[in-house]
């Protein structure tokens, strides 16, 4: 009885919960959680908090940093570079406002504005960077560089394709452009870096390398342009490329008069490709002729010294002004020059190292690519004295000694690269640098106007060209004084 009594029991339990379980699948209504699409602020990486609105903070941005525009006169300004604000989809509602975000990220990160990133690849390892407002400003500065080595004239010409042939002196374009290649994009701007917001600032930028020129100079009663860069450390060529509205180096100076005497330091090297045409005057040499029937006191010209006139082509590849290398293309001899030459009494003297006329190291004509005294140095960029003068452009490399005398040296430096040195016994030395070819041996006696050595470009050197440098007594002068 008992066991069939429990048997009924389970079964009829057993029913109710089914018939339970079957109720509440039918009755029961689950409750609805909602997905709400919200965005998630981060700054840094680092989580802000979920707001509704995107363009709610974005204009909450714009509409508090009125010192931002009106200080770059700019319409719109844009979060942090550092905020991301990504859209998600959520079960959770705890949202904070535009402004809640806004007053956590303003002191966190600087803000920013549209505008461009200037890209210059100073060499593979060197990359500068630097950021302008607007775009035209850039196109502005790049024509102000340039034609702080070019005349306006001659930059339009070339541009606009209407150089006129060069018969008399002058020079024809065939090719101006960066050394380095100079790239602009779009960017948001951090107000943090430092902006070029006109062409004027940014022309100076792209000469000097800085902004702001504080590097000048008040002209005093004595002073000329040459004295004014010789006492600043600056080349007269550099000067007037810094001073663009003083036209030449004999221009006069007020006094109290400011100029710039910043060194030239261009952020991108402005290179020229030319054919330049000039009328050379080619200077007759003077040779002597010793006659030992004479007395030492007895001299005369024998043979009256006359001056040439040649026209002459150079090849010529300049960087930011200055001539790295030449080449003669041709030659047209209009006047040969006729040498001087006087007879010298040597009656019981022995002349040693004449001081009294210099022969020119090189063939003629020639060019000097580089003059004696201070200079933006070709390769280290930076304001260096030059202890000679670069001749180039001739027609033959042979390399004369100027002066009798005896070799001292003939080696090899990292910097004078090949080189001999000459002493000419009567106070003076000379040397000849960057000499592919060193002919004269140590200890040898060589004659006035007598081959030495070829003419190279070994050492530190941008192109084939001889470097003379002259000392008297120990103190190291302008080779072209011995000239004059």
């Amino acid at each position: 009885m008992n066991k069939d009594k429990y048997s009924i029991s389970s079964i009829l339990l057993g029913i109710f919960f089914v018939v339970l379980v079957v109720y509440l699948g039918l009755t029961f209504e689950p409750r609805e959680r909602k997905i709400n699409s919200y965005y998630q602020v981060y700054l840094g990486g680092q989580k802000i908090g979920l707001i509704k609105s995107k363009d709610e903070l974005y204009d909450l941005i714009d509409e508090e940093q009125k010192e931002i525009k009106n200080y770059y006169n700019v319409n719109k300004v844009y979060p942090p570079s550092g905020l991301e604000v990504k859209k998600v989809l959520t079960y959770k509602n705890n949202v904070i406002t535009a402004k809640e975000v806004y007053n956590e990220i303003k002191d966190l990160d600087p803000f920013t504005i549209e505008g461009y990133e200037v890209s210059v690849t100073q060499d593979k390892n060197k990359k500068l960077k630097f950021y302008i407002l607007n775009k035209e400003d850039l196109d502005v500065a790049v024509r102000n560089t340039i034609t702080s080595f070019l005349s306006e004239e001659e930059y339009d010409a070339y541009l606009n394709n209407n150089q006129k042939a060069v018969k008399d002196d002058g020079m024809e374009i065939t090719d101006v452009y960066f050394d380095q290649a100079v790239t602009i994009k779009k960017a948001y701007i951090s107000t943090e870096k430092e902006i070029i917001t006109d062409s004027d600032e940014l022309s100076r930028y792209f000469l000097f390398s800085k902004t702001e020129i504080t590097d000048t100079y008040k002209v005093k009663a004595s002073d000329t342009i040459e004295s004014i860069a010789e006492k600043n450390k600056l080349g007269v060529p550099d000067f007037l490329i810094a001073n663009p509205s003083i036209r030449s180096e004999k221009a006069l100076l007020a006094e109290g008069q400011e100029v710039n005497v910043a060194p030239i330091n261009p952020v991108a090297d402005i290179v020229v490709d030319s054919y330049q045409t000039e009328t050379q005057i080619v200077k007759y040499e003077s040779k002597t002729q010793l006659d030992k029937s004479l007395s030492a006191t007895e001299r005369f010209v024998k043979q009256k010294g006359s001056n040439g006139v040649s026209k002459v082509v150079f090849a010529t590849h300049e960087v930011n002004g200055q001539i790295v290398n030449t080449k003669l293309v041709s030659e047209d001899v209009i006047t040969p020059a006729v040498d001087e030459i006087i007879v010298v009494g040597a009656k019981n003297v022995v002349y040693v190292g004449n001081s009294t006329f210099w022969a020119w190291p090189t063939t003629k004509p020639y060019r000097i690519s580089s003059y004696y005294g201070w200079r933006v140095h070709p390769i280290q960029h930076i304001q260096k004295f030059h202890t000679g003068v670069d001749i180039t452009g001739t027609k033959s490399r042979d390399i004369y000694a100027i002066q009798d005398g005896t070799v001292e040296s003939s080696s090899y430096s990292g910097s004078m690269g090949n080189y001999i040195t000459i002493d000419h016994h009567n106070g003076y030395t000379s040397t000849y640098m960057h000499l592919k070819t060193k002919i004269a041996k140590v200890g040898q006696e060589v004659e006035k106007g007598e081959k030495i050595g070829i003419m190279g470009c070994t050492g530190s050197c941008t192109g084939t060209h001889l470097h003379l440098t002259i000392y008297k007594n120990g103190e190291r002068i302008n080779p072209l004084d011995l000239y004059k």
